[in-house]
Parts: structure tokens; C-alpha cells; sequence
């Protein structure tokens, strides 16, 4: 039987890691080199073998252009692409060629095969580069169990130390290519994050940049000559860089001999001017952090420790900025670099009383769980809000709607129920999901176009379709449906994004891109106005005017016409269906003063009928409010039916006297039938309101 191990997937340094059998902790597993870290770096032999680590960076270092560093930043980035010897690669494939041979050093310097790996990401990676990632584990034949956000790892991994009492934490985790912060609540069981926030185009790279810009300035500065265009010289200027950087951790200054075409320079480099020339980008982590403290409510007078993860943080800036700030020295007892692959090897060893990935029932008791040093259960969140692309409640632009906020516990799920009318044919309503906090789409990350398919055609042709969205416990998105008449678990394809997706800022009311245009919505609302809405001092009318002017208030903005009609013995259509809301709501203000009979021998369905036969409506509703019970129901049954026969939806609202069975007999489905008090009748016409308003968002929503 295989192990399970944690890999610390970096863009600059990668690392596995698994559970002694011996002591039960986690432990790195070395490479050929006896290191516990190796650089993540590819170089590409003309004959089609591929070398890593170590040998592939010394290759870089001496400028040779075929060997490939820091990819992971461009993890789901579909313009990243790199040809060599003729091939092509992207930033997956790359990762899984390293992803390979890391799996099989550390099968041979342990020994044991590898059956599960959980590899950890940046907390601030979205849904296409966590599910790239995925993608290139399982390419590299591994059985992926989860993936694990790298400062939650992190926080496994200071588990470790068994800490009893409650903490308030902050990991600040900067590597090679990407930033992370994350406020974590530990206790003796349990990692419970707050909130997670980051930037993953920032990292030491970024510092490295910085220093070499310097290298090449003082160098032109000394000799008037410069190798900015030189690719090879320019890579190894960048590996020059990294190892100043690293030297400066300890050190106060270095000296930097530099040699180009028999030109010759030393540049000195201190601590003070590395400051001074990356201050910007410490800038940036402190504002990230500052986002992440105001969307969770707190300040640094609520961490009571900072835990330090990635090599990055070696730097005296970064330690001297946690000083400061927390007022206390950063936690130790956490090798910066082994602190993310020794977490994600405890949490691919934990199995829960219920296991986070899979839902099924544990294997092990909880004893056995808590054998493991570092073990604790974890309730991570999501960094980004998800969201969809939909219309305004104006109809006149598309924005980002948000289901589940940014740093919702995960798993989470969240479902919408849209109206989706329905032909002979060709029954497919498309969503586009959204990560991001803007209101714009264009301004976040659009994750997926997913086709909703297998939608039966239904009589009338108006069906309710409930889509749920859930992040899964690895930040994953995941979209399902149902068609609620039918009960019919629908199949969802994900699909490429088209590249142009430049029709969202246009307005949805001349544009019907990415989906069905809005819908051309009419509703008559149909009240009875028999003698029984008179009683009590005329409370039921005065109720029902009030919620109907609700009803109109709610509506106001969505382009949808409303009319008015009127029932007893007789009927009368106030006002045919109009978008000017001013004058029905005067029609609805003065409806006490109607006068069609005082009994219920008429109903609204005929009439209703006849104007909806000659409108070119999409969508047609038709509302009936009623307090009492009608004197030909067989005949109101019967046009009922007839109006739900041409496709206009009939949904009943009773109060008093009214008879329940009644009422579903006439509406379209049991869902538009209900039986409400008359003090929830505003209530009850805002659910309505919701409903309607539901059915004028596109197939985009």
C-alpha cells in the first residue's frame, strides 16, 4: 500500500512532504540532492528528455534560453504559450512535467509509492487555475485528493507546535511568484480562516526584477554599456539578482561582480537600497492586507501572531514591517520553505468523521485523526465572490451579480430559480460564471460559459429552471440544474469563454448576445372587488391597494407593462398593460370606487384571454387576488385552463374565505397558488415581484 503526500507546488522552489510512519509528524522528503527544496525549473534537451531542479537551473543561469522558470504565474493564462524544439506548452503542461518528477524522486528516495497527493495553490488562485492545476496533477498520474490553499497549509503546518490556547493569526505568505495573506482562528482542533486576500503577479521574482533593473543601470552607469536586450545575459543577470536578494537576508550589503563582452564592473548593493527600490511592492503588500482587515472587520490589534511562510520572507524588509506593525516578532518554529508541503502532507492524511472531499463516511475514529501531529479540522473560505453575468434591475447594462461573497466558509452552495421559455426544439439556457468584486464583468475574471441542456418543453411554455452554484471544498466552481416541473436533474457543460466578450458593456436592450434578448414581459392584475372586500371597515381593499402599489414599486425600472382589471358579477379592464407606472398606480388608488357587482359570478380568465390573444408579449401573467369563494368555479376552472393553454401564466393569490384547492385549480402550477393572511399580502406580491422580475433576466442569468 502507497502513501499520500503533500506537494508544495511554487513558482520558484517545490517540495514534498509525508507522514513519518515513525513519529507521525510530517517530514520533507529529500531529493537526489539531500535538499529539501527544489527550484522549480524545466530545461529541454534537443533529443526530447527533460531535466529539473537543480541541473535545469544551473542550465538558466548560464542564460540558456530552453530551460523555463516561474510558469506557475501563468497557471490558466490562455495566452501563455511556449514552443520549443518545434512543441508547444502551456503553463499546465509545463507543471506537469515537474509535477512527474517530483512524484517519482520521491517514490525512489523513499522507497514507497505515491497513491494520493494534495497539492497546495495560492489562496488567491480563481476556479481555471485551480482546476488547471488539478488538471496537471492528474496528467502527471497522480490521484489528486484535494488542493489546499498554501497558507492554510501553512497553518497545518503550525499546528504542529500544539498550541492550546486560542489564536488569532495572520499568515503572510510571500514565495517566489505569488503573495498570500490569510487571518486564521487556531485552536487546539480546529483552523478556522477568516478571510483570505492576495495578489499572485506578486513575489520574490517581482524583488528579483528590481534588483536586476539596478544591476543593468549601474552597470551602463559604470562602462556607458548595456546588455538590456540581451536575453541570455539578461537571465543571468535575474539568477544574480535572486542570490543577492537571498545574501542581503543575512547580510547588510553585497558586491556584485558583473562581466559582458570584456567590460567589467562591481555593483554594491545594500539593504538600505534594496528598500529603497522595492518599497512599491511592500507598498502592495501592506494594502492587501489593509483589504483584507476592512472586508473582515479587524485590525492589527486583533492578530496575536504572524506566521511567516516562503522564501521571500527572509527579507529584513518583510520581518521588519510584521514588527512594526503587530508589535511582536513573527512566530517561529516554521521552516519558511517547508511550512506549506509539510501542512498539505497532514491534511492528505487527515480522514474526518465526515470527509471534506468526498462526503463520505470516515474510515478512521477521531483518535486516529488526532495521531497525526499537526492535525486539526480546517473551515477555509473562498477569496473571490462568485457571481454571474446578468442585467441591471434597469435592463440597460450587464453587471456582475454576486451569489456566494467573497470569504464564504467552502463548500457553499447557492441556488437561483429563472423562468426559461421553452420551444420545440434547441431548449438550452446558457450562464456565464463570474470570480471578482467588480460590478463590470469584464473587470473580474469570467470563468466559464456553462450550457444548461436537456430542458423539456412544457404546456404553458414557461418553466422554472433552478441553478445551483457551489464552490467545493478545493475553491472549485461547480454548476448544476434542475427543471423544477419536471423534477429533472439537468446536464451542465462547461464550455470554453468565446474570446470576445466585449457585448457585456454594451446595453442588453439592443444587444442579444450570449443568450435569448430580455424578455417582453405584460401582467394584468385582477382583483375581486365583491362585496366582502368592503367588510371591517373596508381594511381588505385598503390591504390590497397597498400591496399593489408595492407590487408596481418593486416592478419600477424592469420594462415590464402592468394593466389592471377588475372582478364581480361583471369584469372591466382599467388599464391595458402599460409601462407608465404613474398612471396605473392612480387606476390602483382609485379602485375602491369600481363598481362591478356585489357577488362573484363573473372571472377574470375570459377577458384575459381576449387581450393577451392579440399581444405580442413573450411572457404573459395573468395575477388574480380573491377573498372569497366564486359561484361558477367549474366555468372559472375552465377558462383558466384555457389561458394556461396559450402560454399565459395564471398564478392566484387568496385570502379570507378563499378556497386553497380552489385557487390551484386556476393557476398554472401549485407553485402559483397561495393562501396568504391579509396582513402579508405586501409580502406575498413581493415574492410575485421577484418571480416575475426572475423571468425578464436573459439566459445569461
Amino acid at each position: 500500500m502507497g502513501i499520500n503526500v503533500g506537494i508544495d507546488l511554487g513558482t520558484t522552489f517545490s517540495a514534498v512532504a509525508r507522514i513519518s510512519p515513525q513519529t507521525g509528524r510530517a517530514e520533507i522528503i529529500k531529493n537526489h540532492f539531500g535538499e529539501t527544496i527544489t527550484p522549480s525549473v524545466l530545461y529541454f534537451n534537443s533529443d526530447g528528455s527533460v531535466l529539473f531542479g537543480e541541473e535545469a537551473k544551473q542550465l538558466q543561469q548560464e542564460g540558456n534560453t530552453n530551460s523555463v522558470a516561474f510558469f506557475k504565474r501563468n497557471m490558466g493564462n490562455g495566452m501563455y504559450e511556449v514552443t520549443i524544439y518545434g512543441k508547444k506548452y502551456t503553463a499546465a503542461d509545463f507543471s506537469s512535467i515537474l509535477l512527474k518528477k517530483l512524484k517519482e524522486t520521491a517514490e525512489e528516495v523513499s522507497g514507497q509509492k505515491i497513491d494520493g497527493a494534495v497539492i497546495t495553490v495560492p489562496a488567491y488562485f480563481t476556479d481555471i487555475e485551480r482546476s488547471e492545476t488539478m488538471k496537471a496533477g492528474r496528467a502527471a498520474g497522480l490521484n489528486v485528493l484535494a488542493i489546499i490553499n498554501e497558507p492554510t497549509a501553512a497553518a497545518f503546518a503550525y499546528g504542529l507546535n500544539e498550541t492550546k490556547k486560542d489564536q488569532t493569526i495572520l499568515i503572510y505568505d510571500l514565495g517566489g511568484g505569488t503573495f498570500d495573506v490569510t487571518v486564521a482562528r487556531i485552536n487546539s482542533d480546529t483552523i478556522d480562516v477568516l478571510g483570505s486576500d492576495g495578489d499572485h503577479k506578486l513575489g520574490g521574482k517581482d524583488w528579483d526584477d528590481c534588483i536586476a533593473a539596478y544591476i543593468c543601470d549601474e552597470f551602463e552607469k559604470q562602462t556607458n554599456v548595456s546588455f538590456a536586450d540581451d536575453a541570455e545575459m539578461v537571465n543571468s543577470i535575474l539568477v544574480l539578482a535572486e542570490n543577492a536578494k537571498k545574501q542581503l537576508s543575512a547580510m547588510n550589503s553585497v558586491r556584485i561582480p558583473v562581466n559582458y563582452k570584456g567590460s567589467r564592473a562591481i555593483i554594491n548593493l545594500d539593504v538600505e537600497t534594496l528598500e529603497d527600490i522595492s518599497s512599491f511592492l511592500m507598498g502592495t503588500t501592506a494594502s492587501v492586507i489593509d483589504r483584507l482587515f476592512d472586508s473582515i472587520g479587524i485590525t492589527w490589534n486583533n492578530i496575536d501572531g504572524v506566521i511567516l511562510v516562503g522564501g521571500s520572507t527572509r527579507m529584513k524588509m518583510v520581518q521588519n514591517y510584521v514588527r512594526q506593525m503587530s508589535g511582536k516578532e513573527p512566530l517561529r518554529g516554521v521552516n519558511v520553505d517547508e511550512a506549506v508541503a509539510l501542512g498539505a502532507a497532514i491534511r492528505a492524511n487527515i480522514v474526518q468523521e465526515y470527509d471534506m472531499l468526498s462526503g463520505k463516511p470516515a474510515r478512521r475514529s477521531s483518535e486516529q485523526i488526532l495521531s497525526i501531529a499537526g492535525a486539526k479540522k480546517v473551515r477555509d473560505v473562498t477569496a473571490h465572490s462568485m457571481g454571474m453575468i446578468s442585467q441591471n434591475k434597469e435592463g440597460d447594462r450587464y453587471i456582475n451579480s454576486i451569489i456566494i461573497p467573497k470569504n464564504s466558509k467552502i463548500p457553499s452552495s447557492e441556488s437561483r430559480t429563472y423562468q426559461f421559455r421553452t420551444g420545440s426544439k434547441n431548449n438550452e439556457m446558457e450562464v456565464y460564471v463570474v470570480q471578482g468584486e467588480y460590478k463590470r464583468p469584464l473587470d473580474n475574471v469570467i470563468t466559464g460559459m456553462y450550457s444548461i441542456q436537456g430542458i423539456e418543453k412544457t404546456s404553458p411554455p414557461v418553466t422554472n429552471i433552478e441553478v445551483t452554484y457551489q464552490y467545493t471544498s478545493d475553491g472549485i466552481i461547480e454548476v448544476s440544474a434542475v427543471q423544477k416541473e419536471t423534477h429533472k436533474s439537468l446536464k451542465v457543460i462547461k464550455q470554453s469563454v468565446p474570446d470576445d466578450m466585449s457585448w457585456t458593456d454594451l446595453d442588453p436592450r439592443d444587444h442579444a448576445e450570449g443568450g435569448n434578448a430580455p424578455a417582453n414581459i405584460e401582467v394584468i392584475l385582477s382583483i375581486d372587488l365583491s362585496g366582502s372586500m368592503y367588510f371591517d371597515h373596508s381594511t381588505p381593499i385598503h390591504k390590497a391597494t397597498e400591496a399593489m402599489l408595492q407590487f408596481v414599486s418593486e416592478m419600477s425600472g424592469s420594462k415590464v407593462r402592468i394593466g389592471l382589471m377588475a372582478f364581480a358579477d361583471r369584469h372591466k379592464l382599467l388599464i391595458e398593460p402599460t409601462d407608465n407606472y404613474e398612471k396605473l398606480n392612480q387606476k390602483i388608488r382609485k379602485i375602491s370606487d369600481v363598481n362591478v357587482g356585489a357577488c362573484n359570478k363573473d372571472q377574470p380568465f375570459t377577458e384575459g384571454y381576449r387581450y393577451f390573444s392579440r399581444s405580442d408579449a413573450d411572457v404573459k401573467y395573468l395575477i388574480v387576488l380573491t377573498d372569497g369563494v366564486w359561484s361558477r368555479q367549474e366555468h372559472a376552472i375552465k377558462e383558466a385552463k384555457k389561458c394556461h393553454a396559450a402560454g399565459i401564466e395564471v398564478m392566484a393569490l387568496g385570502f379570507g374565505s378563499a378556497d386553497a384547492k380552489f385557487l390551484k385549480a386556476i393557476a398554472s402550477t401549485d407553485s402559483f397558488a397561495s393562501l396568504t393572511d391579509l396582513n402579508e399580502l405586501s409580502g406575498s406580491f413581493s415574492k410575485i415581484a421577484q418571480e416575475i422580475g426572475s423571468s425578464g433576466i436573459t439566459a445569461l442569468d
